[in-house]
């Protein structure tokens, strides 16, 4: 008897413990939020009591439960201060399915707003890298400046709670820290004058440097280039604090103007935005985010990516373009990154396979992580996984201006550190060293997104300063000329 209730006793602890690990991806992927962390306090003591039911009734051999009992209360343990340190539990960021909440600028009692200011407090608290040691003491000034005016008021703005949150995470100096309407309302009329090659020039006087101005003491950022306004996004509207109605003035590229007032009522779901886009302003599909152009006489082709996305589509242009490369003997590539918000850091790994190197550095590989209570330092060197069959052994080129963002500035950094290329155009407007790789909440009853950065990178090399310089230095709509000026030469 005993030879079959082994097995299956050892199945059945095992299983019991995949259970009790099994909570953590169960939290981040699926589960809802506001499930308490001290859940896995007693799910792990259940585990050790059942496996200790378990073992003493299948092990006759008083070390045999003993071991078992060991290794289950181990890894019971680990599972708890796991759930306590990863910043994650509770996340919104890899779920599906969140609720849709429109932006509004409803009234909060005062209860209600110091209460969700609490809860932004102990995110950074307990996640942001800068914050392993404690907040600093700018942050915590500014904490109990805004806590105290909350505190003085019967109820409260959702866009006073806002700015006041806000103004805590300007403080930070780091643009991927952040606290955000997810679901805009947007003015309707938005892609029709689009379409018509019409943008806003002002809202009530105020243009959009203006705006930013405006907007700066509540924005997150790691220099002030950063800072950008949406101005036909009614929550930028109100974080500036223009009120309706409002008198807008939309110019055309020849500067040609056109007035026209709307209320709060002209403001449209970006459901509904986004439709009217897709009928006056259609695109063909969602793949034009990343192609290629090949000019055989220069001997050059041109990649242009305006999001640092991952995925089947963009692993197959690049192949494409390499095979074509080598049949047509292009000596140049041009990886045109302006404009590009960023995204998936490993968009540059991809490229890289097809460079002649068996090594590089990333920025992940000079990293400070925090989970809560625990850090972790990465140094390293990555191993490029060579395409040799379509290697390209010329010259590479990066194109640049101010919004070469987050990943996409990483792109640029780990051609120009690890010395495979130079840069065209202009300084992106955020630091090499910065923080990143965000965890985020969503706190469903006022509709705002709280992102919060848990690692610090390095820039690789460090002996070249903050930002990236350019090698061929010039206007970022002057970039694509200036390539082709190198080139011809």
């Amino acid at each position: 008897m005993n030879r079959l209730k082994k097995p299956g006793a050892v199945v059945g602890i095992l299983f019991l413990n995949i259970l009790v690990i099994g909570m953590l991806p169960l939290n981040i992927f699926l589960i809802g939020k506001d499930i308490p962390q001290w859940i896995m306090i007693p799910a792990s003591v259940a585990d050790i009591a059942l496996v200790r039911l378990i073992a003493g009734k299948a092990f006759s051999r008083k070390a045999s439960k003993i071991t078992a009992l060991i290794i289950s209360g181990v890894f019971a343990v680990m599972c708890v201060l796991l759930a306590y340190a990863c910043p994650y539990w509770n996340s919104d960021g890899y779920k599906s399915g969140r609720p849709i909440r429109y932006y509004e600028n409803s009234e909060l009692t005062k209860k209600e707003a110091l209460g969700k200011l609490e809860e932004v407090m102990d995110c950074l608290r307990k996640y942001h890298v800068s914050f392993t040691d404690g907040l600093t003491p700018e942050v915590q000034a500014k904490y109990e400046e805004v806590r105290a005016d909350l505190a003085s008021k019967d109820t409260v703005r959702r866009i006073e709670l806002v700015r006041g949150v806000r103004s805590i995470l300007h403080e930070i100096h780091d643009g991927h820290t952040s606290f955000d309407s997810w679901d805009p309302m947007l003015l309707s009329d938005g892609p029709e004058m689009k379409a018509k090659g019409y943008g806003i020039y002002s809202v009530n006087g105020l243009t959009e440097e203006r705006m930013k101005e405006l907007a700066e003491p509540y924005y997150s950022y790691e220099t002030p280039r950063h800072v950008s306004v949406n101005m036909e996004n009614l929550f930028y509207l109100d974080l500036c604090g223009v009120e309706a109605p409002y008198e807008v003035v939309w110019k055309n590229g020849d500067g040609d103007g056109e007035s026209r007032t709307y209320s709060r009522e002209d403001f449209i779901t970006a459901e509904e935005y986004y439709a009217l886009q897709d009928k006056y302003l259609p695109s063909d599909n969602n793949t034009d985010y990343v192609y290629y152009e090949i000019d055989e006489e220069k001997s050059l082709a041109v990649l242009t990516l305006k999001h640092c996305w991952i995925s089947a589509h963009y692993r197959d242009v690049l192949r494409e373009m390499f095979a074509e490369m080598k049949e047509k003997n292009i000596g140049n590539l041009a990886i045109d990154l302006r404009g590009n918000p960023g995204g998936d850091t490993y968009v540059v790994n991809e490229l890289f396979r097809y460079l002649p190197i068996d090594s590089y550095y990333q920025g992940d590989d000079f990293r400070k992580i925090r989970w809560n209570y625990l850090t972790f330092h990465q140094n390293g060197e990555t191993k490029n996984r060579r395409n040799t069959e379509l290697a390209f052994e010329g010259q590479v080129y990066v194109l640049t201006d101010e919004d070469t963002l987050s990943s996409a500035m990483l792109f640029t950094e780990m051609i120009a550190d690890n010395g495979l290329g130079k840069v065209i155009g202009v300084s992106p407007a955020v630091p090499c060293s910065h923080c990143g790789e965000i965890t985020q909440f969503c706190f469903d009853d006022i509709g705002m997104w709280l992102s919060v950065s848990t690692v610090y990178y390095t820039r690789i090399d460090p002996s070249k300063g903050d930002y990236i310089e350019p090698d061929y230095p010039c206007a970022g709509e002057e970039a694509l000329e200036t390539l082709y000026d190198i080139v011809s030469e």
